[in-house]
């Protein structure tokens, strides 16, 4: 297994090393690495104070002295790319530090044009397919009970900052305009019409001419009074009384003619009907009157008060329930999860939409600002302390650039043997 990983996060399998974990193993490298250099030198010098008295000590000693001085310009190499080799200002050293501007630079443009290409950034969220992951995300239930409980108890937070003012002149000035844009007078034409071509309008008059003949027949006493009012005083009671009669009469004969299915009185209002409906659907006189009376009404301070009564209680009963132990809103939100990931498992045609909706999204937002984000990075690496971009850059590579170490002390020993070798061979 490889050193850098370890554990299992359930996707890639593993977890990575945090960045103590990757310091510590820095450290052990760093003194493997230093104590194979140390080995070397004991070995060099230990062949050269036994050489007369062991000769074939000559052997290891050339390899040792090859080693030393591999590991040695190793050391230097990977040294220098992020201090002073024991502190000397030596050119062209520490050179991580000394271009940590072009390197965030260089970091943030590499990102922007290998990383953040349109076609890239697509094949990724193709290959990761979020509407999948988002549906069987939501097949848990415990998912959707804690999904629905964070968003139901946002809602209070989020209505409180709503004012009741702001939020009751938001539905009059919505509403106003909305009747703006359909115009009332057709509407209210093509209800009329709805009403008239099923006779209702007729059955309404029925109804009103029966209040009416009720209400003549309950007040007699009070218009035979209302008569008696505007007639001379001198009349004769008797005359009083005949003018009653007769007008009560008129009044009661009228009301039964135009309760009649067949008389005039009913085709004059049918047709007066017709050409008010008429008028509501075409006329632009109408629909500028019914808009004004519309607008007159919305702007009533009542009805204002009415608009902002039901922004504040709406609000309140919201919040109450978003509150309960037993939120119905919180079942509401979970449900339409729910449904929400049973449509997105079985309906390829709404995983699409939702795949390209994320796509033109990331497009739109991440990828068409690029350049912008690079610059962000390498704005960000410049701000940097140049030791802490030392420590970064050290801890995320450092221990395989200690293998580098190695390497140069094991194969500069390799090389200084087989040039002993050559050299004894063609003495």
């Amino acid at each position: 297994m490889n050193r850098h990983w370890r554990g299992h996060d359930g996707i890639t399998g593993c977890h990575p090393l945090t960045d103590e974990e990757k310091a510590a193993a820095l450290r052990r490298m760093k003194l493997f690495a230093g104590s194979m250099i140390l080995l070397m030198a004991m070995l060099f010098l230990a062949s050269r104070l036994l050489h007369d008295i062991i000769p074939w000590v000559a052997i290891p000693g050339a390899f040792a002295e090859a080693a030393l001085v591999g590991g040695l310009a190793d050391w230097f190499a990977v040294t220098a790319l992020f201090r002073h080799p024991l502190g000397i200002p030596i050119p062209h050293t520490a050179i991580v530090p000394r271009n940590q501007a072009r390197i965030g630079t260089t970091l943030g443009r590499f990102v922007a044009t290998n990383f953040l290409k349109p076609e890239e950034v697509t094949a990724k969220l193709r290959q990761i397919d979020v509407p999948r992951i988002i549906s069987q995300w939501l097949e848990e239930p415990d998912n959707r009970a804690k999904l629905s409980e964070r968003m139901a108890q946002a809602v209070p937070g989020i209505l409180d900052a709503l004012d009741d003012e702001d939020v009751g002149r938001f539905m009059q000035t919505n509403l106003s305009a909305r009747v703006k844009d359909i115009g009332i007078a057709p509407i209210l034409g093509q209800i009329v019409q709805l009403l008239t071509n099923e006779g209702h309008h007729q059955r309404l008059l029925d109804e009103l001419l029966e209040r009416a003949h009720q209400l003549v027949h309950d007040n007699k006493e009070l218009i035979e009074k209302r008569v008696d009012e505007q007639l001379p005083r001198w009349l004769p009671k008797a005359v009083d009384r005949a003018i009653y009669t007769r007008v009560l009469s008129a009044l009661e004969n009228t009301l039964t003619e135009i309760r009649s299915p067949d008389g005039p009185w009913r085709q004059q209002f049918d047709e007066a009907t017709r050409a008010f409906v008429h008028e509501l659907r075409t006329s632009d006189e109408m629909r500028v009157k019914g808009e004004e009376i519309l607008h007159r009404l919305l702007a009533n301070e009542t009805l204002k008060q009415y608009f902002r009564n039901i922004a504040r209680s709406l609000k309140e009963k919201i919040i109450s329930d978003a509150k309960a132990e037993d939120s119905g809103l919180r079942r509401q939100i979970d449900s339409a999860l729910r449904v929400y990931g049973e449509t997105l498992a079985r309906d390829k045609g709404i995983r699409d939409t939702l795949q390209s909706w994320i796509e033109q999204a990331v497009i739109t937002t991440i990828v068409s600002r690029r350049e912008q984000i690079g610059d962000w990075i390498g704005s960000i690496v410049q701000k940097w302390d140049s030791q802490t971009i030392v420590t970064k850059l050290e801890t995320q590579v450092g221990r395989d650039l200690q293998f580098i170490r190695i390497n140069g002390t094991v194969v500069g020993g390799l090389i200084g043997l087989c040039l002993y070798v050559v050299e004894r061979l063609t003495a």
